[in-house]
């Protein structure tokens, strides 16, 4: 089975075959972290502190709470905690008891939860109109299809047994971000196995924050890396992947 897995793993390496597996995963989801809600359109949410979300890629319960920060087009700083990111997972333990994700730090209101739809409801009410009744309703149905992605793509669940200790670069890489993209999913994979924090800058369908990457990028494409440690600044998914694989991946 080792020798069948590792046949699988690269072959999806492979730049298409990757791409098509992601965008699997985007097909289940469907328009689920793509588009900014209009109450956010027209009034945008811009904490003074950035939130902090202890997460990581392949849980289909963080996955719940990502996309719900692009559809409120928030930023936030992701604390990565694959399996084997010991910093942070003990982090987790030591502020809220238990090894369990996600796990929201919000500074701004002094507020620390678990649980994936306390998280999302937490975040309407404060930095969005509130959750209506069918988003409460139909939640264990977006649990299930978030299930369901994360067995499709369980990539992203586990740091490279290297990497497990790393010391953090100096400054946290910056990721211009939409949950739904497939080609955001192969970094946002790659920054979780590489044990790499970083911070998320949402841009999803008519967010407001969408010209300051263009300003800054020359267009509106993502992923947009920008690692401050270096001075490096570029799009497209598999650049950047080779990017970090040569930069702290070694």
């Amino acid at each position: 089975m080792s020798i069948i897995g590792g046949i699988i793993r690269a072959m999806l390496e492979t730049s298409s075959l990757n791409d098509v597996h992601s965008w699997a995963v985007s097909s289940v989801r469907g328009v689920r972290g793509l588009i900014v809600m209009p109450h956010n359109q027209k009034t945008p949410p811009r904490p003074e502190e950035p939130l902090e979300l202890y997460e990581f890629e392949a849980c289909p319960y963080c996955r719940k709470v990502r996309e719900t920060m692009t559809e409120l087009d928030l930023c936030y700083v992701s604390r990565v905690c694959a399996k084997g990111a010991r910093k942070n997972r003990q982090i987790v333990e030591k502020r809220g008891g238990k090894r369990q994700f996600p796990y929201l730090v919000d500074p701004n209101t002094d507020t620390e939860m678990y649980e994936s739809e306390e998280i999302i409801t937490y975040l309407a009410e404060v930095y969005g109109k509130g959750r209506n009744v069918l988003g409460r309703v139909v939640a264990p149905a977006n649990t299930a299809g978030a299930a369901v992605a994360s067995l499709i793509r369980p990539r992203g669940r586990r740091v490279r047994r290297t990497f497990e200790n790393r010391e953090s670069p100096d400054e946290d890489l910056i990721l211009y971000n939409i949950e739904a993209s497939p080609y955001c999913r192969k970094v946002r994979e790659r920054l979780n196995e590489l044990n790499l924090d970083h911070v998320v800058k949402n841009v999803g369908k008519k967010s407001a924050r969408r010209p300051r990457l263009v300003e800054r990028g020359g267009t509106m494409m993502v992923p947009f890396l920008i690692d401050p440690n270096t001075g490096e600044q570029m799009y497209e998914s598999d650049d950047i992947i080779a990017y970090l694989e040569s930069t702290y991946g070694a």
